[in-house]
């Protein structure tokens, strides 16, 4: 798993594809549809290209969480921040992968913040209204989370760090260990290492 963090934007890409076969809906098509849309994107903290961040989460969600009977779970894990982070609807996501696809990414996408509501509240609200979603959602939030953990070293303030990892702790733990065992001790390891950093 944390050979994935050694590799380039090719590679992963190269990896992704080798595994991905002939599904529907087609993974190639999710994954030319992510990085049309972060193309020119870099994460922060690391300034790397966005399209890293999705393309890891779909490697976590194949070789982790072993979704490979799963190709709406990977094409979801590719386009998960489409919404949040490009130009593109869920309606857009749906019309080229279709429903099941579209309904993942909905679920995904974070709401807006209330008036007053702090980033925090509004990511446990967030959470806490995902237990009401399907298996799926709740294996492809574990996967990004993963990976947001593990590449989250400049990305936050040390106050939003903290937060970051109390909302991991206590919003997507619970679901993980619900719905996969292998990602739930891969994400419990990785928030460990990441608090005794701290």
């Amino acid at each position: 798993m944390k050979e994935l963090y050694q590799l380039s934007i090719e590679e992963l890409e190269q990896r992704l594809l080798d595994q991905a076969g002939s599904t529907w809906p087609p993974i190639d098509k999710a994954l030319e549809m992510a990085k049309a849309a972060h193309q020119g994107q870099e994460r922060k903290g690391s300034g790397e290209p966005y399209i890293a961040h999705p393309l890891r989460t779909a490697l976590l969600l194949l070789e982790v969480a072993e979704q490979k009977h799963n190709a709406a779970v990977v094409c979801a894990g590719l386009v998960h921040d489409v919404v949040e982070d490009t130009k593109l609807s869920a309606n857009d996501v749906e019309d080229e992968l279709g429903p099941q696809v579209g309904d993942l990414v909905r679920a995904l996408t974070l709401p807006p913040r209330r008036d007053g509501e702090s980033k925090f509240d509004r990511n446990m609200r967030y959470l806490e209204n995902l237990r009401w979603e399907g298996r799926d959602v709740h294996i492809v939030k574990s996967a990004d989370r993963l990976d947001n953990i593990f590449t989250m070293e400049g990305a936050f303030t040390p106050e939003r760090r903290a937060e970051y990892l109390r909302e991991t702790e206590e919003g997507v733990l619970p679901l993980t260990l619900a719905c996969n065992t292998a990602l739930y001790h891969a994400l419990n390891n990785a928030l460990a290492e990441a608090k005794n950093a701290s």
